[in-house]
Parts: C-alpha cells; structure tokens; sequence
C-alpha cells in the first residue's frame, strides 16, 4: 500500500490521526491490520520531524503503543481453558483495548459535532427574557428518610468512582445493552426477591459499563417517576436504599 499524505494541523492528537488512516486505508476497526497500520503511523511521525516540528510526548507514546501491540501479536497465543458461548478458547487479543480507545474517540468526536450543529442552530435563534415564576414555585418538603435528586447523584458519582478503580486496565469489548424498560423490570424483580422489599441502591448497578451504569440510572428515575418505587435513607452518610411502594402510597400521591 502507498503511503498515506497528512496535513499535520489539521489533526488534534494521536487518536486523531489513526482514525484518518483507519478511514482512509478502509479497515475494519474491530480487525486492524497492525503492520500496516503501525506503518502509516510512522511514516506520520517522521513527516512531522521532517517538517522541524515538535513530536509532542503523546504521540510518540502511540507510536510505542502501535509497536508493542504488533509484536504482542507475533507471540504464541497461550492456551486457555476459559471457553466462550461456542466452546472455543478466548483468546485476548492485544488490539482490543486499542480498539476500544478508538471507538470512544470517534464517539466523542461525533457527540462534539452534533452539539457545534446544536449551538449553531441555537444561534439562529432570538431568545425570550426569562418570566418571573417565583410566585408559582411551591417546596414540597420531603417525608423522613425520603432524599433529595443531590443525594442521588452524589451517590452515582460515589458508585462511578468506585467502578472505575475497580476496572481492569485491559478489558475485552462489551457489546451487550439493555433498554430502559429492561432495567426498570430488572430492578422491580430485584427488589421483589428480596425479604424487606428493598435493596441498596449500588447493587442496582452492572460491573462498569458506561452505558450501562447511565441506562440504569435512567431507569430508577422513570420508575420514582412512575410513582412505583422510592429511595430512602435512614440518616445522612448511610447507603441510600430504594424499595417498592404499596399500592395505597401510590394512591395517595
């Protein structure tokens, strides 16, 4: 294959610029020929040093990256005896967390177009001064042991925190999702299988998945919204709980 032609500046980091070449050789992301791919990557860098530009740091990590993941791959492949829903080995593949480096950037460099198509839109907009609705606002104070939206998402940063120094730095690609109608039965059933008709709030969360954790997250919502389910806590700092309610609480509301 030809080398690849790059305009340096028009790139913003290294996850920039393997996505171009992935783009522009037209490889499957989720089976990157790494000799060629390492290839193109080089030939970049070394245009950059031609051009008498400052290699930044973070580029020349990738590059050892790249070079380190293909001569993992010229090793042996152990044998394992973990079997996957077929009956073959699994065998780790050392570009899977390369791979899901990728993924995450381009879904994020999609995200930040459409939101630049979001504000542009926006732009063409005249807005409204904001009405004066203090006279209309109305506290609801909470029952005793109820908690507040801040509570809640205090304590899915807490759960985030944890999974994240709980997680592997090399894991395989998750493709597994669920709806939030899903997650909403799943947490509904949890509950009901339990003695006092409560759990705790992290036990309503996956092993971390991004997704996953958000989508679940979603779920608990719609159902308080729904009126079927409420959280509790019985005194600041104590684990939030989250339990099913009767038929004569919903009622009532």
């Amino acid at each position: 294959m030809e080398d690849l032609t790059i305009k340096v500046a028009e790139y913003e980091g290294p996850m920039d610029v393997l996505l171009h070449l992935i783009r522009e050789m037209k490889i499957d992301i989720y089976d990157i020929p790494m000799n060629e791919l390492t290839k193109q990557y080089l030939n970049f860098i070394h245009s950059m040093k031609t051009l008498e530009l400052e290699v930044a740091a973070e580029y020349l990590v990738m590059a050892s990256t790249l070079l380190e993941i293909k001569a993992r791959m010229l090793l042996p492949k152990p044998k394992l005896e973990e079997l996957d829903e077929d009956g073959e080995p699994i065998v780790e593949d050392p570009r899977d967390q390369l791979v899901q480096q990728l993924l995450e950037y381009q879904q994020i460099k999609e995200n930040a177009k459409k939101l630049e198509e979001l504000s542009f839109l926006r732009g063409l907009h005249f807005g409204k001064e904001a009405s004066d609705l203090s006279s209309m606002q109305e506290i609801i104070p909470l029952k005793e042991g109820e908690v507040t939206t801040q509570d809640l998402w205090n304590a899915l940063k807490k759960l985030a925190r944890k999974n994240i120094a709980k997680m592997p730095l090399k894991a395989n690609i998750q493709h597994e999702t669920h709806t939030v109608e899903e997650l909403m039965d799943s947490i509904i059933s949890k509950i009901e299988h339990t003695d006092k008709k409560q759990v705790p709030f992290e036990e309503c969360f996956p092993a971390f998945n991004r997704h996953a954790i958000t989508t679940t997250f979603l779920a608990m919502l719609q159902l308080v919204r729904e009126h079927r389910v409420r959280f509790i806590q019985s005194s600041p700092y104590e684990d939030i709980l989250i339990e099913k309610r009767q038929e004569k609480e919903k009622e009532s509301d």
